[in-house]
This record gives structure tokens, C-alpha cells and sequence, in this order.
């Protein structure tokens, strides 16, 4: 496990202060529209992409890829990651809002990532580097060598349209934001030479799903068919195959093991039904190996199956978001799912029922 912890403040849709909890097995994201679930999801990834792309030095600078800054102020542009218009907003350093990331593998009495964000998104001021805060630097310096390995799958399918894509990111601005560049990226790394552990595991399932495996020629993704070897183009391929091919991909490619996270928005979209069991005892067992998984969802099923495929040997939270009077986003969390309180997908769930009771006694007195 790398997170257990996020805090923020006055965050887009997060006003005011923002905590929650997590554990290191399958967590669950569940709440209304515009109450912060993909926000929650980026700004984690975003948190590991930086463990990944920077160095804290012994002299106090921090080293990123894309820049060089001063010690206290860098650029990240954690904009990027949710799509926004460069302007001449981002040049302000005007610091608004808070990040706080926690890990179990460091000293939780400081936080791993501790950063206040521009208004644009377009800077990061952090609060623990350099001689000044000795302790919290050295959190910093723990969180820059974990390196840790993530993936965000975004809701947008991408593989189907991943042509040249990535070449012409490099050269132009382009309508999609990092977790949809990222992914493209991530599948089209070369399998490796052995099947790992964890895609041992699994792969076979998710080979069944989609009846063969997936390939990469240079350009394009196919689903090569088992039985007769032929190719159907990704972007012929049914939408709710296309995720179970995505998976493959990432676990031939060996990016779901022991000690990675893996960020799912929305995994039940265009999947149907009968796939929802499938894809859980699918995550469920990788968790059992080490993977920590977050998933936002809106769907019941999927909610409900986590929790009633689960055993003590994966733990699974669950975490409801949602809007207080003030517009406040506020989290509330279980390990079971039926106690959550405020759960919209549970009252949606009651109507439901009620509605086809209330159809079938009224069909019945008609008769």
C-alpha cells in the first residue's frame, strides 16, 4: 500500500477542508454527479506520477522532469491532469488551495506530499523541502524514492484511437488530459518477457472474456481470437470487451503488481451485466496480491458485488461522497456497504423495488 491518507483544501469542487481514509485493498468511491470522485482519483494519481517524475536532492532542491525550479516553488502542471485552458491565469502565484497525501510506508506524522496548487492549477508551492522543515523533507525525500507504480484507467476508452496519437501530443496542445495521454502510453509498452505473478493470476479470466489476447502492431490494437488466430480491430471490438482487452494489456505489460495502485473511473460503463462478477473477483484477487485499487462507480451491482465477494483476506472500504448545505464535499466511510450512510446508490436501488411492488399490485387489482 503507498495511500492512506488525502486531505485537501479548497480543491475545484472540494471547498473547504476535505479528509478521507483509505485501506490498502479495494476502495470504492460511490456519491452523486459533481461530488468529487474523478477529482479524488486524479489528484491521487497525479500524487504518484509525481513520486515517479521527481528527485529530492540532499541539498534541498527538487528535481522534476519536465523543469527545473527554486527549491520552494515548482511547476507540475497538475492542470494537465484535468483538461484545463492554459491562461494567463496559471502564471499567478496565487495559492489557494491544499494537498496533502499520506503514506503507511512513511512516517504518518507528516505527510508524503504536502503542496498548496495556484488558482489555475499551473504551480505548486511545497511546504516541506529544503533545511527548514528537516523532518517533513525527509517524508518528501521517502515519497520520491518509493517511485510509485500507478495506472488510471479514464472513463473515455482510448486504445481505438490511439493512432499517432501520442506523436502529436508531443507536438500540440490535444483535446484529452494526462490520465487519457498516460494510458495510450502505458499500453503500448512492449509485454513482458515472462508473465509476472500477478497477470498469471488473472489473465487467463480475462483472456476467456474476450476470447483471445491483445496485440500491438506499431499503430493499432487488435484482440487476436484463440480459436482462429484472426484480428479485429480495437475499434470493432464491443465497448465492454475493449476494458477486459485494456486489463490484458496492462497485466501482459506487467504494470498491475505487487506494490502498484490502480485508478479505475467508472469500470462498469458499457460493460454489461453478466461481466460485472467476472471483473470484480478480478480486482478482488489482485488486491489479494498486493495492487491497491480505487474505483468511482454510480452502478449498484458493482458496489454490491465488492462487498458481497469479498473475504478477510482483501479488505474493501467503501466511501461516500457527498454534498453537505454548505456545498461542502464530506466523506463518509465503511467496511461494509449496507451501513453506509447517505448511500444514493442504495435509495435508488429501494425505489426500484418499490416502484415494480407498487406495478405489480396495481396490475394485480386491475385483474
Amino acid at each position: 500500500m503507498a495511500i492512506n491518507r488525502i486531505e485537501l483544501k479548497d480543491f475545484l469542487v472540494f471547498k473547504g477542508g476535505f479528509a478521507a481514509d483509505f485501506c490498502h485493498g479495494v476502495n470504492v468511491l460511490i456519491g452523486g454527479n459533481a461530488t468529487g470522485k474523478t477529482t479524488l482519483l486524479k489528484v491521487l494519481y497525479w500524487g504518484c506520477e509525481f513520486s515517479n517524475k521527481s528527485v529530492l536532492e540532499s541539498n534541498g532542491n527538487l528535481q522534476l522532469n519536465q523543469s527545473k525550479d527554486s527549491p520552494y516553488t515548482t511547476k507540475f502542471l497538475l492542470h494537465d491532469y484535468f483538461n484545463l485552458e492554459r491562461t494567463e491565469e496559471q502564471l499567478k502565484m496565487d495559492y489557494v488551495s491544499d494537498i496533502k497525501l499520506y503514506s503507511d510506508k512513511i512516517d504518518n506524522t507528516y505527510p508524503a506530499l504536502d503542496v498548496s496548487v495556484s488558482k489555475g492549477l499551473g504551480s505548486i508551492q511545497m511546504h516541506h523541502i529544503g533545511n527548514v522543515f528537516p523532518l517533513q523533507s525527509k517524508a518528501l525525500a521517502q515519497w520520491c524514492n518509493l517511485k510509485v507504480r500507478s495506472v488510471f484507467i479514464p472513463v473515455t476508452e482510448m486504445l481505438s484511437h490511439s493512432r499517432g496519437l501520442l506523436a502529436l501530443n508531443r507536438e500540440r496542445p490535444v483535446p484529452f488530459d494526462c490520465t487519457e495521454i498516460d494510458i495510450i502510453s502505458k499500453a503500448e509498452l512492449e509485454p513482458m518477457r515472462v508473465v509476472t505473478k500477478n497477470a498469471q493470476c488473472v489473465i487467463d479470466d480475462v483472456s476467456k472474456v474476450i476470447g483471445g489476447k491483445v496485440v500491438f502492431d506499431g499503430k493499432d490494437f487488435f484482440v487476436e481470437r484463440e480459436n482462429d488466430s484472426s484480428r479485429i480491430p480495437f475499434s470493432l471490438e464491443a465497448n465492454g470487451f475493449r476494458k477486459f482487452g485494456l486489463l490484458w494489456k496492462l497485466l501482459r505489460n506487467g504494470l498491475l503488481e505487487s506494490g502498484s495502485i490502480l485508478f479505475w473511473d467508472e469500470p462498469e460503463n458499457s460493460l454489461n451485466p453478466e461481466l460485472i462478477t467476472v471483473l470484480v473477483d478480478i480486482l478482488l484477487n489482485l488486491a489479494q496480491n498486493g495492487v491497491q485499487i480505487f474505483i468511482a462507480t454510480h452502478d449498484y451491482n458493482l458496489a454490491r458485488y465488492f462487498d458481497v465477494r469479498k473475504d478477510k483476506s482483501v479488505p474493501v472500504m467503501f466511501h461516500n461522497l457527498s454534498k453537505a448545505n454548505d456545498g461542502q464535499i464530506v466523506c463518509q466511510s465503511s467496511p461494509e456497504y449496507i451501513k453506509l450512510p447517505n448511500n444514493l446508490l442504495e435509495k435508488a436501488s429501494e425505489d426500484l423495488f418499490n416502484a415494480v411492488i407498487a406495478d405489480a399490485l396495481e396490475v394485480q387489482n386491475d385483474e
